[in-house]
């Protein structure tokens, strides 16, 4: 899948949660796309694909720090609401898997 197909899907895809007040696309500049979500409770989503190299990285940042993630640097792994410094291997994270995370979650980031 290329940039923009990523980038196609994920805005389908994002506009579908409630919490979901803004979507900005920082970079789509082929095989790079970066993505920003603005949400309630004084937080945001970055969203990071690279095509190339397969690179997929979700963060969910409040006061500017990463509170919860999943990316794919060398393994698929995330980066839990309890320990956000800490990796703990998974399977492969799709965006609305990390999404429904986040709508189950509501109470640790609003």
């Amino acid at each position: 899948m290329n940039a923009l197909d990523f980038s196609k899907e994920a805005i389908k895809t994002l506009s579908e949660y409630d919490f979901i007040l803004s979507i900005e696309i920082q970079l789509l500049d082929e095989p790079v796309a970066k993505i920003k979500t603005v949400l309630t409770g004084n937080s945001f989503v970055t969203i990071f694909y690279n095509a190339e190299t397969r690179k997929t990285s979700f963060a969910l940042i409040k006061n500017n720090k990463r509170i919860y993630g999943a990316d794919n640097t060398k393994n698929w792994h995330v980066h839990p609401f309890e320990s956000p410094d800490s990796h703990i291997e998974t399977e492969p994270v799709i965006l609305n898997e990390f999404l429904e995370t986040l709508s189950s979650n509501r109470s640790k980031w609003q």
